[in-house]
């Protein structure tokens, strides 16, 4: 079946327009699943490129819809972000299946949001961590983290670009016990992408992540695999197409 053309989205959301993509389904079905895609921190929905491989990839049984958040990091503001995605997809896509993936701190954003609605079919979490606190003590180093916990402001500028992060950023994952939702996740699917040698998230992150959780679940560990899976950005979005299919 032929490609059809992406589409440029503008979704209302709580801190001003959301912009995103929508790449349909390549199958004429009304209802078709969707597949929403939340990026992780200092990220975008482009991913590197990855995140519009997997898009292409899941257009054979799915719409898939990615999007940008609005530059803030802070995740109670992400959440509501996801949030006001997940509504207008319900309206633009009543007749079908929610999936959500998240990508890293985007994972915690997809499961806090998952965990208040019922009607999200499944769940992936990509490289995604349920130990906030240990996560981004590694990803900023131990200094600046003590810094931000210790009330400063920290100005980032790096490969990456200029950020700035504001002691809210650390404080604000005191309100969300994933570890907690983890163990109160049942009967909806639960796939968990994690590479061996992620070098932010570490990989028995992963493990924990999968023994907390209930059934149904899966747990692929990608050999070589690092936190944005580099050089492994085809294999992981191959399992998550496969583990898709598997569920329509």
């Amino acid at each position: 079946m032929k490609i059809k053309p992406e589409e440029t989205i503008q979704i209302q959301g709580p801190y001003g327009e959301i912009n995103g993509i929508l790449t349909p389904c390549i199958e004429e079905n009304t209802a078709a699943p969707v597949l929403v895609l939340a990026h992780g921190f200092r990220g975008s929905m482009d991913g590197g490129g990855r995140a519009a491989v997997l898009a292409e990839m899941a257009s054979e049984c799915c719409n898939v819809i990615r999007f940008n958040f609005n530059g803030s990091q802070i995740l109670s503001k992400q959440v509501e972000e996801l949030e006001a995605v997940l509504a207008y997809v319900r309206i633009k896509f009543s007749a079908g299946k929610i999936f959500l993936l998240g990508r890293s701190l985007g994972g915690a954003a997809a499961l806090v949001a998952a965990s208040r609605s019922a009607d999200i079919t499944g769940l992936v979490l990509w490289a995604a961590p349920n130990d906030l606190q240990a996560t981004f003590r590694n990803a900023l180093g131990a200094e600046a983290y003590n810094a931000l916990s210790a009330g400063q402001t920290l100005y980032l500028n790096d490969e990456r670009g200029e950020l700035t992060l504001t002691p809210d950023f650390i404080t604000d994952f005191a309100k969300y016990d994933l570890q907690g939702i983890l163990r109160n996740w049942r009967k909806r699917p639960l796939l968990i992408l994690h590479g061996e040698k992620d070098e932010t998230v570490a990989v028995d992150q992963a493990r924990l992540t999968f023994a907390l959780a209930g059934v149904p679940k899966k747990l692929v560990i990608i050999n070589g695999g690092d936190h944005s899976f580099t050089n492994h950005g085809n294999k992981a979005a191959a399992e998550v197409v496969g583990w898709l299919k598997d569920r329509l």
